[in-house]
């Protein structure tokens, strides 16, 4: 429920925005959001001792609340504030949802592929049947602006409504205790290293994903076919989900990492080179980065696995997820500036060459992680 609220939310909340001519707040309290989830390295040193069905109903007030300002579309301020606290809540509930599976993962070996791409694979499937159903709404009732009002507002109350019982106690989650609030590696430069090769990875992934509504209607899209388009696509990027679970990949995860991200960019930057047809090209670009974006994921954590060491996982972690909301928080705002400054066939470009860019870093910091025994 927790990904479906949020997946419906986030696709009205872009196509509201638009309609509305301003796209711009949209990426504002996107890029809020994502600085204050980052934060969540900070905070996730205060958790040891509370019990998490109690923080995940805290938490869920918070990201309702933030949710449910998406309807204020006209205020640069709200949407700042709505970003800020939706921020926070769903931050550290992601945070504990990765930490768990990597116990898990401990704990079977033998599943430890299916596990860890599990997350990823519940992320497409909820996202998928999200875009369906707004998609649905919106053709059914017409995409009037009370219609995304309602639309936003039905899902931050589902929020609310989540079946925290469902959540494991703090005793079967625990968290390392880190000395000092700013607490870093043991071994600083690749920590250091690791938190700026993710700030690249969460901008790359930022830059194009929260517009591709928006870039699609640009280029003639209807608000219908763009929902359809979008669900296709969601459908893609879900059954490229056991491509990357054939053992093959487990076995040297950063190598077959470093090869999507190249094979995808030369042809995503292609798609963009092409002038004749922008709305075809733009499509298989789409329809690439759909099974690019999936092992970017899944490729990645199961790197993360391997190299991250045991006795700070939970700090590198944090790390991650902080490195990757700071990312995001620079990438959507600097997408949607080039998406309205130029066009979305430069953004593809620009994206071909920072997915590229990204798989050639994590393996070289997998290397060095390796190398360093750290």
């Amino acid at each position: 429920m927790f990904y479906l609220a949020m997946g419906i939310s986030k696709y009205s909340q872009t196509l509201y925005f638009q309609q509305n001519g301003k796209l711009i707040n949209f990426s504002l309290s996107y890029s809020v959001m994502a600085i204050t989830g980052s934060l969540s390295f900070l905070l996730s040193n205060k958790m040891i001792g509370i019990e998490l069905r109690r923080v995940a109903r805290i938490l869920g007030i918070l990201y309702a609340t933030g949710m449910a300002l998406r309807v204020f579309y006209q205020n640069s301020f709200i949407a700042i504030i709505s970003g800020g606290v939706a921020g926070i809540g769903a931050s550290i509930l992601l945070l504990v949802i990765r930490k768990w599976i990597y116990a898990e993962a401990d704990e079977n070996p033998s599943d430890k592929q299916v596990l860890i791409s599990s997350r990823y694979t519940l992320m497409q499937i909820t996202s998928l049947i999200a875009t369906l159903i707004a998609g649905l709404i919106l053709f059914i009732f017409s995409a009037r602006n009370e219609v995304y009002v309602t639309i936003l507002i039905v899902s931050a109350l589902a929020i609310l409504f989540l079946p925290t019982t469902s959540i494991p106690e703090n005793k079967s989650i625990q968290l390392e205790q880190k000395e000092s609030i700013i607490a870093l590696p043991k071994n600083k430069r690749i920590g250091i290293g690791f938190l700026l090769t993710v700030i690249l990875m969460g901008i790359t992934t930022s830059i194009v994903d929260p517009i591709a509504p928006a870039v699609l209607r640009s280029v003639g899209y209807s608000v219908g076919s763009t929902s359809v388009v979008v669900t296709i696509l969601g459908l893609v990027s879900m059954l490229s989900v056991f491509i990357f679970q054939i053992p093959l990949f487990n076995k040297k995860p950063d190598s077959y990492f470093l090869l999507t991200e190249l094979i995808a960019g030369i042809i995503i930057i292609l798609c963009g080179l092409e002038n004749s047809n922008p709305h075809l090209w733009i499509l298989v670009a789409f329809f690439v980065m759909s099974i690019e974006g999936t092992g970017f994921f899944i490729l990645k954590e199961l790197v993360e696995y391997d190299m991250l060491p045991k006795e700070e996982i939970t700090l590198y972690l944090s790390l991650a997820q902080s490195g990757f909301l700071i990312g995001n928080a620079i990438g959507a705002p600097l997408g949607t500036l080039l998406f309205q400054t130029m066009n979305g066939q430069y953004l593809l470009v620009i994206y071909g060459l920072m997915a590229i860019v990204c798989g050639i870093l994590y393996k070289i910091l997998a290397t060095s992680f390796t190398k360093h025994r750290i």
